[in-house]
């Protein structure tokens, strides 16, 4: 059975998922001054008067209507005629965020920051100090309704998977706690989609092989999955019997990647219009980096194309670099390899595989490159003196962005 927020249910050694209930919507309804509340049909988009038309997140009375976030914008009014569409506010939602994930970490010395608007967390070791980990993730629900006027679900479970399936298996505003006899009970007969990291092309390879449940995909021999999927497939067979060997790191574990990403207020036509748009990305990618004393190894780009199909590539940068020029130069030899022609509406950038150990001087540098690296540093002291847009290459003027911080860890296109 799941057991819901009112049954006591002691669990220990309990992992935990905690997830803000439609954030961005969520945040325009609280600021609307009584206007709007979690009920009312809102979207919320990049500037309504623009064409940035994805929708990035909408209450439950328009999801309830089929619209999702990623959707365009047209298909979503005529879904939901009557939503009121709102614009972001990035600054107010990292202001929230900072203020939810310091809720949690006061209960744990452990969590795992996943995107803006989630965390998982370990409990392990702390019950002594509050309680079971039912009670906790009781008391951070309560917390952040009361504290930041917004509504979260929480899973429970002793792996990761049991905790992610938790929050999602009840919204909003729910805490769920999954042993094994409620994961077979609540999770089991799911639709195999539904099972974290199982995304429509994996989705529909599991049909093919007549796995159309979570419960079928944990009945089915290993073997089987793993030649099919190769080593995914034994992650998908952990993940459908409630396993999972991933842990929670350490808050002082490097960070696994950094990134940036925009949707276009006007899609970009041909190659150089998407390497503007690359390279504005870029240079706050690597602003990044030098605030945070890295350099990085691995850069990835992805684009979304107007017909919202989306290609991504990565690779090896010859040594470690936070310089501009460095990490744009890879990024465009990756975007030359990747675009395929057509607008594109979104153009993203990250970066992996940081060290922070002093830089190794090479005999073949010359000057230009410290002269490259006193540039960027002039530029980064002049926009955070007189804003980000006061000192701009003269190419990625031309464009308009919904621009967004991308926070998640590092992940393979």
């Amino acid at each position: 059975m799941c057991y819901p927020m009112d049954r006591t249910f002691v669990l220990w050694r309990g992992k935990g998922h905690v997830d803000l209930n439609c954030f961005y919507a969520s945040v325009a309804a609280l600021d609307s001054g009584g206007r709007y509340t979690s009920q009312t049909p809102l979207i919320v988009s990049g500037d309504p008067a623009k064409r940035c038309g994805v929708v990035l997140a909408a209450t439950y009375p328009v999801k309830r209507l089929g619209v999702h976030a990623g959707m365009p914008l047209y298909e979503a009014r005529l879904l939901c005629p009557q939503a009121i569409v709102m614009g972001t506010d990035y600054k107010r939602y990292m202001q929230l965020s900072e203020a939810f994930m310091a809720i949690i970490e006061s209960y744990s010395p452990l969590v795992m920051r996943y995107g803006i608007d989630e965390a998982y967390l370990d409990y392990g070791g702390c019950e002594h100090i509050f309680g079971p980990a039912d009670q906790v993730a009781q008391a951070i629900r309560g917390r952040v309704k009361r504290e930041l006027g917004l509504t979260v679900s929480v899973g429970v479970g002793d792996t990761l998977i049991k905790a992610k399936m938790g929050s999602d298996h009840k919204k909003p505003d729910e805490v769920t706690v999954l042993d094994e006899e409620a994961w077979r009970s609540c999770i089991w007969p799911k639709p195999v989609e539904e099972l974290q990291f199982v995304g429509r092309a994996t989705g529909r390879k599991l049909r093919e092989m007549g796995i159309c449940t979570i419960e079928r995909l944990a009945k089915t021999q290993e073997r089987l999955l793993t030649a099919r999927f190769g080593k995914g497939g034994h992650q998908l067979w952990l993940f459908a019997n409630g396993m999972d060997e991933r842990r929670i790191a350490y808050e002082h574990e490097p960070q696994k990647g950094i990134g940036h990403a925009a949707t276009l207020a006007e899609d970009a036509y041909g190659l150089s219009a998407v390497c503007r748009a690359l390279l504005y990305q870029t240079e706050r990618v690597a602003a990044r980096l030098r605030e945070m004393g890295l350099r990085a190894s691995l850069v990835g780009v992805h684009i979304r194309y107007a017909d919202l199909h989306g290609a991504g590539k990565q690779g090896m940068l010859e040594r470690p670099s936070d310089l501009t020029d460095d990490l744009y130069a890879k990024a465009r030899q990756l975007l030359e390899a990747l675009y395929g022609g057509g607008p594109v509406r979104q153009v993203g950038m990250r970066v992996g595989h940081f060290t922070d150990a002093p830089e190794q001087i090479s005999l073949f540098d010359g000057p230009g490159r410290d002269a490259r690296c006193r540039l960027d540093r002039a530029v980064d002291d002049m926009r955070q003196k007189y804003g980000s847009h006061a000192l701009m290459r003269g190419g990625t003027m031309a464009f308009e962005y919904d621009e967004r911080e991308d926070f998640t860890p590092f992940q393979r296109y």
